[in-house]
């Protein structure tokens, strides 16, 4: 089943998120043998450049500016590694997403999408969270900061750009829009962050399961028929809970163009790419529908009135007497 997303046709609605199954050439080619319409490649961290810069045991001792030169010496070999991905990738015949994770707008991150541009991405997504940790500051000034990178990436670039979004937004709808007005041609919904949990014993924070569950679906599909529905303009591309075909079919029903696979592949194995493609492909063959363009946004916020979506359904579940 083929579909359209950020100016792409696809040979499948499921993409390969980005994980590790998207960080080798093997990989890629392995998503490519299980039918996947398009992946997004492992991203590069902001943070990991900086890191990678912080950690050598190289000190200066009167060279001048050789600090900052080692700087920008590991900054561009890590930037290669990605490079050399991208145009190994791109022999698969798969359309090939480069996927940035950035926590500001500084000029380096141009620099990035055009040289993955020019490396053969097909179109770019910007993994964007940046984490409110001053009570002093309005949400409107971050959510600007959002703004200004998707701005200044869109006019470097000449390939669509997508805007993988956190949930904790308080008008979802509002920020996609923003970033429609500032050149971006689709967004995921929704990013997937590793949440800390904390031992009781150690009384430490530890990591926590950076996996998703099936359940998690529900925390995503009423802002994709929303979204889908109030700004059409926009590709959407599911990105978290879609563990199965059934999960897909919600997805799409709900406006997406294309869903993000990730956890599914680590618990079922690259297999599970042909098979939500296949369930998909015959559960439209079963409703009638010969392409996803029939039923795609089907039960988006338009089509069915706003009951679903509002208060009265508080109504129907909690009522005031119980027994």
């Amino acid at each position: 089943m083929k579909t359209h997303y950020l100016g792409l046709e696809l040979s499948s609605p499921v993409i390969v998120a980005s994980s590790p199954y998207t960080a080798t050439s093997a990989n890629i080619q392995k998503c490519a043998a299980f039918g996947a319409g398009a992946v997004v490649l492992k991203s590069i961290f902001e943070e990991q450049v900086l890191r990678q810069a912080a950690a050598s045991d190289f000190e200066p001792q009167g060279m001048g500016d050789s600090g900052e030169y080692l700087e920008r010496y590991l900054d561009d070999a890590y930037k290669l590694e990605f490079l050399r991905l991208i145009s190994d990738a791109r022999r698969t015949g798969l359309p090939v997403i480069a996927s940035i994770n950035c926590m500001s707008a500084g000029a380096a991150w141009t620099d990035y999408a055009v040289a993955m541009v020019d490396a053969g991405a097909s179109a770019l997504e910007l993994n964007i969270f940046l984490q409110p940790a001053d009570p002093c500051r309005p949400a409107q000034e971050i959510e600007c900061e959002y703004a200004g990178i998707v701005r200044q990436v869109t006019a470097a670039v000449s390939v669509p750009v997508s805007v993988k979004l956190p949930m904790r937004l308080t008008n979802v709808l509002a920020m996609a829009e923003t970033l429609r007005h500032c050149g971006a041609r689709g967004v995921v919904l929704f990013n997937r962050f590793f949440e800390p949990d904390i031992d009781i014993e150690q009384l430490r924070f530890v990591a926590s399961d950076p996996f998703s569950a099936p359940s998690e679906l529900r925390n995503v599909l009423r802002s994709t028929a929303l979204c889908s529905s109030m700004i059409p303009e926009l590709d959407l591309s599911v990105s978290t809970g879609v563990h199965d075909g059934e999960a897909a079919v919600k997805a799409l029903l709900c406006g997406a163009r294309a869903v993000q696979v990730c956890t599914a592949i680590h618990l079922c194995g690259y297999e599970i790419i042909e098979a939500i493609g296949r369930f998909i492909d015959e559960w439209a063959e079963r409703h009638g529908f010969s392409s996803l363009d029939q039923f795609y946004g089907k039960l988006n916020y338009g089509q069915i009135g706003n009951a679903l979506f509002q208060r009265v359904q508080y109504m129907k579940y909690f009522p005031s007497k119980v027994e």
